[in-house]
């Protein structure tokens, strides 16, 4: 028995993912392995191992908040969305690649989102990270009052603004190295203009979440590029060899 830490009730606890199973799936080999990796942007030392078991917390959430709300809500929908599966044509996503005519940058935009499932689905996996003491996500702490007024969006199904936790979606399937069947320890960046935030690289797709107060400006390229409340989802694909220099000028270094 403990206190959930999404419901605050006290009840029997289970072990809950903090990345959830399914976006493991198409990472594992034959033998069910993959690699969770590191890598130190002013070194560049990658460090990796081979691992089969998922990160698992069993003392922050309960069975019905984890399988029901969680689980039964967000994460089936965002499963069946990110993989293509089972949802009626009339609600998939209906997806295009576009090119950049100025600069030749590659960007995909998919319509037909669920705004509030999906963006609490991401908002899920920002505050799961924070409120665990798992060692993969050390680097992730957004603080009380950011926990709390991401619990209670997830909790009570209250729709984000767009500018509120804005998260940016970026793909390296077009490099050379697509970071494919890995999981990255995520890692707390700063903008150049102050803005705190957290990379997760999972399997190719790298989510930028970016935690703001009030007193802080958004910047344009953030909000262009992040999901929209009118159902628009934009994944911004990195060009071959660009994948050092893309991590710098995000962190200003």
């Amino acid at each position: 028995m403990g206190i959930c830490k999404l419901c605050k009730k006290d009840k029997k606890l289970i072990e809950a993912h903090i990345i959830p199973k399914f976006m493991y799936k198409k990472m594992k080999d034959e033998n069910h392995s993959f690699f969770d990796i590191t890598y130190n942007l002013n070194t560049k030392e990658t460090k990796s191992k081979k691992i089969q078991k998922e990160d698992y917390d069993k003392n922050i959430l309960c069975g019905d908040c984890d399988n029901g709300i969680l689980g039964g809500i967000y994460e089936d929908y965002a499963k069946d969305t990110l993989y293509g599966e089972n949802l009626n044509p009339e609600i998939a996503p209906k997806c295009e690649n576009f090119i950049n005519p100025d600069d030749g940058a590659e960007y995909s935009i998919c319509n037909n989102i669920d705004y509030t499932k999906m963006k609490l689905f991401f908002l899920s996996l920002l505050w799961r990270a924070s409120i665990t003491d798992r060692p993969t996500f050390n680097e992730v702490s957004i603080g009380s009052k950011h926990e709390e007024i991401i619990r209670k969006m997830i909790y009570e199904k209250i729709t984000p603004l767009e500018e509120e936790y804005p998260i940016v979606i970026t793909s390296f399937m077009r490099t050379e190295n697509k970071f494919e069947n890995l999981i990255a320890q995520p890692k707390r960046i700063r903008t150049k203009g102050g803005l705190n935030g957290y990379i997760f690289l999972i399997d190719s797709l790298q989510f930028m979440f970016f935690v703001n107060s009030n007193d802080h400006k958004i910047p344009e390229y953030i909000l262009k590029s992040t999901i929209k409340e009118s159902g628009e989802l934009t994944t911004l694909h990195l060009p071959n060899g660009s994948e050092l220099e893309f991590f710098k000028q995000i962190l200003g270094k």
